[in-house]
């Protein structure tokens, strides 16, 4: 099997096993349904990337095995996020970040427009009530934030059509080219990006907490953010949402940088994240190219750098700060920053995170990650946009960065306990 084949024999082999079964209360398979779903796609005059995600939405489901009758269950499959990451190992953003949030897109439809509820078949409005039903105010915001969100309410719009039975269309394999076109080839690892903040030191908590305390100073008591909006984001993004939400008056330059005061003297001696200093010292033994990339200022990476002892591993202008970049995380600007320091295409880089943001900016950038989980908050979610994840460096196996400089890039598909 050729690279140029390999995901193409694969969709191929997973449908051919699978697909024959029903497609949860629909009239249709569910090789039928993804089919319907890309023949839209195409009739739309979709872009191949998102006829290839029509075709390949519901993998999820076919990977992972839930209950056939959706009225047996519990709880949502989360296929979205299982098919997404499996499809983010073979193909590009473009295919996988629509599959990602095409269950979100549903429930961002059901908020906004009126008349879409009313259009779903009754299997879908099952599923709707397990998913979380339609989304408040905050959650559109957020999905609307994310690049691909609108590929994805056309992917939603597709998978709703896709229901039809006896409807006629072209088989998979018309689509073998397509798939071939769009497979990655995955480049051998030159460069390692690690984030600063919940990755190398365990500061996160610092960071809850000094949100709490500056609010209560402001007359704002009890007052807390979302770790989507405090973890892997600058000070003044904070400082804009505190505001917002508040009504607090004080400058948005002046209150970031009350946090960031705060924040520093709060965290000034912090533990590092379990072999952390140990990892990026084994990284760079083995001529991998370092970089530290974080939401917070250069002076506190510089201060932090100095403390886990990896000075000399990270040259100062590979420490890339929230004050380097015109727009921070989850915008990929930083890392694409740090790759050209390091003198890499984005595609040989990989990235270490423990945030949303963090994960979503190196996706956009186009770089593989591991997701830190230790400290990390939404793992499940978070999980689907990494392609690899380890509780700590202590559990990456032996020869982990022997085998990245090597070229290896099996070691970026697992998950380390």
């Amino acid at each position: 099997m050729t690279a140029a084949t390999a995901a193409a024999d694969e969709l191929a082999a997973i449908y051919a096993q699978r697909g024959a079964g029903a497609y949860y209360g629909e009239p249709v398979t569910m090789t039928e349904h993804g089919l319907q779903a890309a023949y839209f796609a195409r009739a739309h005059g979709a872009a191949d990337a998102l006829v290839l995600a029509a075709l390949v939405h519901d993998i999820g489901h076919l990977i992972e095995s839930v209950p056939d009758d959706i009225a047996d269950w519990k709880q949502d499959a989360g296929h979205e996020r299982i098919g997404a990451r499996w499809l983010a190992a073979r193909f590009g953003a473009e295919v996988s970040e629509p599959v990602r949030l095409h269950v979100p897109a549903k429930r961002y439809l059901c908020a906004t427009d009126p008349a879409y509820l009313g259009q779903l078949s009754t299997a879908s409005v099952t599923t709707l009530a397990l998913q979380g039903g339609p989304m408040n105010e905050a959650e559109r915001r957020a999905f609307e934030s994310q690049p691909y969100w609108r590929e994805a309410v056309l992917l939603r719009r597709f998978d709703d059509q896709g229901k039809i039975g006896g409807l006629k269309t072209p088989p998979f394999e018309h689509y073998r080219p397509l798939i071939e076109r769009l497979e990655r080839v995955e480049q051998p690892v030159r460069a390692v990006l690690f984030d600063l903040d919940g990755t190398l030191i365990n500061t996160e908590v610092h960071t809850d907490a000094t949100v709490t305390a500056v609010a209560a100073r402001h007359g704002i008591a009890g007052y807390s953010l979302p770790h989507t909006e405090t973890h892997g984001r600058t000070w003044r993004h904070v400082a804009d949402t505190m505001r917002a939400q508040t009504g607090i008056t004080v400058p948005a330059e002046a209150l970031a940088a009350e946090l960031l005061a705060y924040w520093s003297a709060a965290a000034r001696q912090v533990q590092p994240i379990p072999g952390a200093p140990e990892a990026v010292r084994a990284a760079a033994a083995n001529g991998l190219r370092i970089a530290v990339v974080s939401s917070s200022p250069r002076s506190v990476i510089d201060h932090f750098v100095e403390q886990l002892g990896i000075g000399e591993c990270v040259a100062p202008q590979a420490r890339i700060g929230g004050d380097d970049v015109r727009v921070g995380k989850p915008d990929p600007e930083a890392f694409l920053l740090a790759a050209r320091v390091l003198g890499v295409e984005p595609a040989e880089a990989v990235v270490f995170e423990d945030s949303s943001a963090g994960l979503l900016a190196a996706r956009a950038a186009g770089m593989r990650s591991v997701f830190i989980t230790c400290c990390a908050a939404e793992v499940i979610d978070n999980t689907a946009l990494a392609s690899a994840t380890c509780s700590d460096y202590r559990s990456l196996p032996a020869h982990f960065w022997e085998q990245l400089a090597s070229g290896a890039t099996a070691p970026l598909h697992e998950d380390y306990a």
